[in-house]
């Protein structure tokens, strides 16, 4: 697992304003504290009101929160919940999942999925065994993401899996230019937050947290454009199953699942192509 905290986004920060709940070692700022908080940009405070949010440590986990008393929380865990789960029960290369960015037992293809959010994707990719180049424009989330891959970095588990994901601190729509590797990917994979989702009143607690980030993916038409100009093979767009595709190219075909559909469109960059990372 690789983690590159280096600001490359060109994206504004988060709306709502994101604090530090203070972590000491006797009466001082433990050091991953005062770091996270410098390359976040962060308060650190000692207490807050009840729907301030909040960035802490839960069992050594770090974690997004609602108030002092944590009623609400989330973090990166990919050694539970949702994500064995998927890894137990996911379906393997059947799934539409893996269908969309065209894996097969033969056929691993290196990915980017450029809107990472909790890597829950990113990890099916590696489960099946592929190369994942992870973008996150968030700071907030991008933390959560480092600190989860790391904590699976050294779980004996899953650890080799960690292994096979990459993250950068990288706006989606800055693509190509700011691409991170020698070779460009074969598949780029998408999820950009659909509209209607964030203003579903009963939304998943979880989900409740990260709409409170006011996360934008922006331009969608930009982001799938870049997609497409960084893909060598294919770019798979993950929308509800009513949704309209992206503003911008038409899809040339679909993928669909009982309640997701994934938007397939044909990447132009050159299949042989090459990118001079110094």
């Amino acid at each position: 697992m690789t983690a590159n905290s280096e600001d490359r986004t060109t994206g504004n920060p988060t709306t709502e304003t994101v604090a530090l709940f203070a972590e000491y070692n006797g009466s001082v700022i433990t050091e991953r504290c005062q770091k996270l908080a410098d390359s976040c940009r962060l308060d650190i405070v000692s207490s807050c009101q009840p729907d301030q949010l909040l960035l802490t440590w839960i069992d050594d986990a770090l974690t997004l929160c609602l108030g002092d008393q944590f009623k609400l929380q989330t973090r990166v865990d990919f050694a539970s919940g949702k994500s064995l789960h998927r890894l137990q029960y996911g379906g393997g290369l059947g799934q539409p999942l893996a269908r969309a960015a065209k894996i097969t037992g033969s056929s691993k293809p290196l990915i980017c999925d450029a809107t990472g959010g909790l890597g829950r994707d990113a990890f099916v990719f590696a489960s099946l065994g592929c190369e994942v180049v992870v973008l996150e424009q968030s700071p907030i989330v991008f933390a959560l993401l480092a600190d989860g891959l790391q904590r699976a970095q050294h779980d004996p588990d899953i650890s080799h899996l960690a292994k096979l994901l990459s993250i950068y601190h990288l706006d989606g729509k800055s693509l190509p230019a700011t691409w991170p590797c020698h070779r460009f990917p074969d598949t780029v994979y998408l999820d950009p937050m659909y509209p209607h989702e964030r203003k579903k009143t009963a939304a998943k607690k979880e989900m409740q947290l990260l709409q409170r980030l006011q996360l934008d993916e922006g331009n969608e038409a930009e982001l799938l454009s870049s997609a497409i100009n960084t893909a060598r093979h294919r770019v798979a767009v993950k929308r509800p199953l009513k949704a309209l595709p992206l503003p911008g190219k038409p899809p040339a075909g679909s993928i669909k699942s009982t309640n997701t559909r994934y938007d397939i469109y044909a990447g132009s960059a050159p299949v042989e192509s090459f990118v001079d990372t110094h």
